[in-house]
């Protein structure tokens, strides 16, 4: 398993409208159309619709405007557009999203305070995602859209300094991105931070409960949607509670694809 990107939204709203012209627009007039797609589509009323409100309504809406009116970024969207309507990439979607790829490549190259600070938000809304919604997330059983609606709910009742500091830090990832490549552990990193992971759950459990988890880690899609949610959050909350290159090592190592 791995912690995942709580893609909301933010990340997915422009693209049925930006795949569909893909085929009849070149690549300058899809970039000028996503630095132009809250006029377009009710960017605002669908963010409403998810809960936003007030600062956080604001907040989403700008973070839009940012991401999307950025001529690079702009131009990283409009090329992976180009490539999954000629077949070259399987969809949108399946290849994780407009942005994910991007924020994948950046999010290692963060200072450790925002690369901490990051996952902290996205654990806070991880735990916040009722246990259906979380389990079948855990499980790679709920579909992107699903699981971009159940976190943007969440997202949107963050408290509003928070939102803001995320969102800084997640558009400084895409940035990031689009210059470098993504941290990977070598081999004797992931072996190590494997058994720091492992050693630091079993710690805290007793031998029925290992039993338990040891049995859900071995194969989480068998598992109740109850026992791979707990899993999950287990997971995030022990990395989350390590600390200095262990627990930078441990992010990098869920950050991975």
């Amino acid at each position: 398993m791995r912690l995942f990107f709580c893609l909301t939204a933010l990340f997915l709203a422009c693209a049925p409208i930006a795949h569909a012209q893909a085929q009849q627009a070149n690549r300058d007039d899809i970039i000028r159309m996503l630095s132009r797609m809250d006029e377009i589509v009710p960017i605002r009323d669908d963010f409403a619709r998810m809960g936003f409100k007030g600062k956080n309504l604001d907040l989403a809406v700008a973070q839009h405007r940012r991401v999307f009116g950025d001529p690079q970024i702009g131009a990283y969207v409009a090329d992976r557009l180009i490539a999954a309507y000629a077949g070259t990439l399987p969809s949108t979607s399946e290849a994780g999203g407009l942005l994910g790829p991007l924020i994948d490549r950046g999010i290692g190259h963060l200072p450790n305070a925002e690369l901490v600070y990051f996952y902290q938000v996205e654990n806070v809304v991880f735990k916040a995602l009722p246990i259906r919604e979380c389990g079948l997330a855990v499980k790679q059983r709920l579909s992107d859209q699903r699981l971009s609606d159940a976190t943007a709910r969440v997202a949107a009742r963050l408290n509003t300094p928070a939102l803001k500091q995320y969102y800084r830090i997640q558009y400084k990832a895409a940035r990031l991105g689009l210059t470098r490549k993504a941290v990977r552990l070598n081999k004797a990193q992931t072996l190590r931070i494997e058994d720091r992971i492992g050693e630091e759950i079993f710690a805290q459990t007793g031998d029925a409960e290992t039993l338990s988890l040891i049995r859900t880690f071995e194969n989480p899609r068998r598992a109740t949607n109850k026992q791979a949610c707990e899993a999950g959050r287990m997971i995030m909350d022990t990395v989350m509670a390590m600390t200095g290159r262990d627990q930078r090592d441990a992010l990098i190592y869920f950050s991975s694809p």
